[in-house]
């Protein structure tokens, strides 16, 4: 029997400059280390089915990033097995067991919600509004941190942004900009936080 299992990860220090495209290899390895075996795909070239929410560039902080996993039979210790498994700097904080019919990942992710924040010492808030413009959900500055939660933000990347501060010399590079992304899921107007 075929389970479907999203985890909700952390990836902090060094574990931030690992890039997207390696993810997939990364937690195959871990969940074959932590002998969770994982449904592979058809066709001439079969990997491991798993998807990811949208991509973060190397760098970015992740706080609660979602990646969904199908694996054979059930596995209700799965948190604590993979964070036995992964390399580190992740941590695998919940497992959620989607219901028959919930939505993959792609629809899933509808909003994303940042801390931004200059070495600099520059505000960015209204820059970085004005950058997204109709896709800004909330933009606020709370204690030097720039907090935005934006809709899209798989079209939205935060890369975008960064090359428009560039440009615009707010800063030089993206050694100037700290960038921790603290959840994607759906923006919930009561809490004002991304959820998913």
């Amino acid at each position: 029997m075929t389970e479907r299992i999203r985890l909700i990860y952390s990836k902090r220090g060094g574990a931030c400059f690992v890039p997207h495209i390696a993810l997939a290899q990364m937690f195959t390895r871990s969940a074959a280390r932590a002998g969770i075996p994982l449904e592979m795909t058809q066709g001439f070239s079969p990997r491991a089915k798993i998807s990811f929410g949208p991509e973060l560039p190397a760098g970015v902080v992740a706080l609660n990033e979602p990646v969904d996993i199908f694996t054979h039979g059930h596995h209700p210790d799965i948190v604590a097995l993979m964070n036995a498994s992964l390399p580190e700097g992740f941590t695998v904080s919940r497992a959620i067991y989607p219901a028959e019919g919930t939505p993959n990942l792609g629809k899933s992710c509808k909003h994303a919600e940042y801390l931004l924040r200059t070495t600099n010492g520059h505000d960015i808030t209204q820059n970085a509004a004005n950058f997204w413009a109709d896709s800004v959900i909330l933009h606020e500055n709370i204690d030097g941190w720039s907090r935005l939660v934006i809709s899209e933000p798989a079209q939205n990347p935060i890369g975008g942004l960064v090359r428009h501060l560039i440009e615009n010399e707010i800063i030089s590079g993206w050694h100037e900009i700290n960038a921790v992304r603290i959840a994607v899921g759906i923006y919930d107007r009561v809490s004002g936080s991304v959820k998913l």
